[in-house]
């Protein structure tokens, strides 16, 4: 028993060090390439999660590839959602009915995005312990807290935050 809790802690500890070397390795060799930033802050992304939800090296192999199938579906529904939100930044006069079938896609699509989320709500608890998985909700609004005080703090970068 306290052999394998033993070798739990150093996996748990390697992995974490492994993770940390690897954004660390990602920090450094950063340059000016866009998709070099987009690796790094989806390193950083991993790491921020896999601290929070406490995953271990077997947990988050099972975990983030359903976790980037599903970010990949919600992409593609609000990439083949996005004509509507076009249309109503192009034209100054939109007629009652372009604005009803534009406001009703959205809906929809808000819809689909919870029955996406549904669907792979069940799949995380099938990988994960229901603590683990009500952990990874947490974490997202903290990250998404985080990231969009950094997309103000960038985008006014001579305000100090109060």
């Amino acid at each position: 028993e306290n052999n394998d809790n033993f070798k739990n802690n150093i996996m748990k500890n390697l992995f974490l060090i492994i993770i940390f070397c690897l954004i660390t390795n990602l920090l450094l060799s950063q340059n000016n390439n866009p998709n070099k930033k987009r690796e790094n802050r989806e390193a950083i992304k991993i790491a921020f999660f896999t601290k929070k939800m406490d995953l271990n090296a077997i947990e988050s192999q099972n975990f983030w590839p359903l976790v980037n199938d599903m970010e990949a579906e919600l992409k593609a529904l609000k990439n083949k959602n996005s004509h509507g939100r076009m249309m109503l930044k192009e034209k100054e006069e939109i007629s009652d009915k372009e604005l009803e079938e534009i406001m009703d896609a959205k809906m929809e699509m808000g819809k689909s995005q919870i029955d996406i989320k549904i669907k792979y709500h069940e799949k995380f608890k099938e990988v994960l312990p229901i603590k683990k998985v009500a952990k990874y909700y947490e974490a997202s609004k903290e990250f998404k807290k985080i990231q969009n005080q950094r997309k103000t703090h960038h985008s006014n970068p001579g305000q100090r935050n109060r």
